[in-house]
């Protein structure tokens, strides 16, 4: 369990026994092996997810283990063939090649592509090298630092020495767990193929070189190929893990581009999908990753990931087949659009500049203009009233749009919805034209509409409209059944019965404040009620952790009335031949049992998509 990462462990130097941990996050994250493999398999092809179902099966692997699988074997001449799984695979998915005379391209890959297809996972995130840290506990993991951590007392002051020191740890914490600067650095030029100079004797140099995050450029041909040492290989010990953060990260992407599919349309969708792509690289982990600058509606867009129209203009149109936003709603003439109201960029204000004792306007010398009309004045036309941008993205007064333009028009209806899936950032004339996203707003809205189906699902329609009501006044203000009534447009009776079953479900709260302190009776008491989004999440999460609990046991208790049957259909020897092995009654078994499990774990799946919103947005 530990190799699977499914247990943390920690051996102290001084002590001989070891402490052990479970790792819920790992374990849990077992539950999205389909998601996460059909995910990757959309976006880097078939080759990147089977890499990533062994990793995941195995909890790590070397790149040396996956060479010695997805290759074939090159040291004899002849034509390979894939087999079946055989004892001596070293991974899982049971890719073993041996000598045949029927081998075709499509059956083996080279050592390229698997470097090519593994780089293009290391940089995108989805994969990550293997830390000491990565088995600790996170309180182990905190001691190891500030043991690690040297105190400086040169500063002054003992409350900034600690500051300092503390900020020297979370340093330490997070270079362990996302790589060092030099890490970082090493792994930018491995993957770009540079190949990194030593210095030193020629002799000395394999002794010299120094391994950073286990990255070098192989130069004595470990994959088999010459020219390894300009191609920049991964080197053969490094051992990676999947990042289950990232692939949290793109499943809050596709839930916010389903959303922005059903307010706006798909073409529309098509062009946030990949804004939000283009911004995943600027993102570490999916929850508790952004600032706040003042209160909650005040958010500070530095802190915000951030996506340039010209970078998504070149990223959208450099593919064969350009966006087609024909049909997208609210297209609107570039020429008509006023980018400064937009943007929310000032209008530039126009000042006289006078002289040092000069009382009068220099516009009112006959025979003279002032310095900022005479510009103006001897061309015969005013600027335009035009926000300071380039040329390239400057809107053409004949209405042909270029390629930003064209791409500005949903990005606008974007940022206009009520959702705000979008903000623009203001402009500078060094910045350019760029679009900050909001996740933490997006999140709340995310968890807002799960808690509303919840609440529909469960009670009704009228049961949702008070929870609207009531989440509408969320600076804290309480309602009592009076206004509550005037406000919902629902009898009492009705809506008393409503209240206190949403109450005993955890939906809703109730505060009690009797009008005379001595006397508790109902009918001297006032009855507030509101709501608290975080304990309807922390309630529903709860509930919802139960019944995929059940779920599974279900599952488990159908398997056990048809073992015998499942277990037989199972063999290597009958699978892919069930209809000729296996009788009349045993496929029927069998396949009541196969329809049974898709609907239960098909329902696990759903359940999964409510958790991720309400824990991991």
């Amino acid at each position: 369990m530990s190799e699977h990462h499914l247990v943390h462990w920690y051996s102290p130097d001084h002590e001989s026994h070891s402490f052990y941990e479970a790792n819920l996050e790992n374990s849990y994250a077992l539950t999205r092996f389909g998601k996460y493999i059909q995910l990757l398999r959309d976006r880097f092809g078939d080759y990147a997810g089977d890499l990533i179902s062994d990793i995941i099966t195995l909890g790590h692997a070397s790149v040396g283990d996956l060479t010695r699988t997805y290759v074939p074997l090159a040291d004899e001449p002849g034509p390979l063939i894939e087999i079946i799984p055989s004892e001596h695979c070293s991974l899982p998915s049971g890719k073993h090649y041996m000598k045949s005379d029927n081998f075709t391209k499509e059956t083996a890959h080279t050592a390229d592509d698997l470097h090519s297809i593994v780089g293009e996972l290391l940089r995108a995130g989805v994969l990550r090298s293997v830390h000491e840290s990565y088995f600790r506990p996170a309180a182990d993991n905190i001691a190891e630092a500030e043991a690690s951590v040297p105190y400086d007392s040169s500063t002054k002051g003992k409350k900034q020495q600690e500051a300092n020191w503390e900020a020297s740890v979370q340093k330490k914490l997070e270079d362990w767990k996302y790589g060092s600067k030099a890490e970082t650095k090493a792994l930018a030029q491995t993957l770009r193929g540079m190949k990194r100079t030593y210095e030193g004797d020629e002799d000395e140099q394999p002794s010299k070189k120094r391994r950073i995050a286990g990255f070098r450029n192989c130069s004595n041909g470990t994959g088999g190929n010459q020219d390894s040492a300009s191609s920049g290989w991964l080197d053969h010990d490094l051992l990676l893990r999947v990042n289950h953060e990232k692939l949290t990260i793109m499943m809050r992407n596709q839930q916010l581009v389903t959303l922005a599919e059903d307010s706006v349309g798909t073409p529309t969708s098509t062009v946030y999908a990949e804004l939000l792509r283009l911004a995943e690289p600027q993102l570490r982990k999916c929850k508790n990753e952004l600032n706040f600058a003042g209160d909650d509606t005040e958010i500070d867009l530095r802190a915000l990931p951030q996506v340039s129209t010209e970078d998504l203009a070149e990223i959208m149109y450099s593919t064969q087949s350009p966006p087609d936003l024909s049909g997208a709603i609210g297209y609107v003439d570039p020429s008509r659009i006023d980018l400064r109201k937009l943007l929310n960029q000032p209008k530039k204000s126009r000042k006289r500049r006078k002289t040092v004792g000069q009382d009068v306007d220099e516009a009112s010398v006959e025979g003279s203009a002032s310095s900022d009309e005479s510009e103006e004045e001897s061309s015969g036309e005013s600027e335009p009233d035009t926000p300071n941008t380039t040329p390239e993205t400057t809107p053409k007064m004949n209405g042909a749009a270029t390629r930003t333009d064209t791409l500005r028009q949903p990005l606008l209806l974007l940022a206009e919805q009520p959702q705000q899936f979008l903000i623009p950032v203001p402009r500078t004339k060094a910045d350019p034209e760029k679009w900050a996203i909001p996740y933490p707003t997006l999140s709340k809205t995310l968890l807002h509409n799960a808690i509303l189906n919840i609440t529909t699902s469960r009670f009704g329609p009228l049961a949702t409209r008070l929870i609207r009501i009531l989440a509408a006044n969320d600076n804290g203000t309480k309602l009592d059944e009076k206004m509550l009534v005037l406000l919902s447009l629902i009898p009492q009776k009705q809506m008393r019965t409503l209240l206190h079953s949403m109450h005993r479900a955890g939906h809703i709260e109730l505060q009690e404040i009797p009008k005379d302190s001595s006397q508790r009776r109902p009918g001297m008491t006032i009855f507030f009620w509101f709501f608290d989004p975080q304990r309807a999440r922390k309630r529903i999460l709860e509930e919802t952790y139960k019944t995929m609990t059940r779920l599974v046991q279900r599952a488990g208790v159908e398997r056990e009335g048809v073992r015998g049957t499942v277990e037989k259909a199972e063999r290597t020897d009958v699978v892919g031949r069930e209809e000729e092995l296996l009788g009349e009654e045993e496929l029927r078994a069998l396949g009541e049992w196969r329809e049974k499990e898709e609907r239960i774990w098909g329902e696990v799946g759903r359940l999964d998509e409510l958790v991720a919103v309400l824990r991991d947005f």
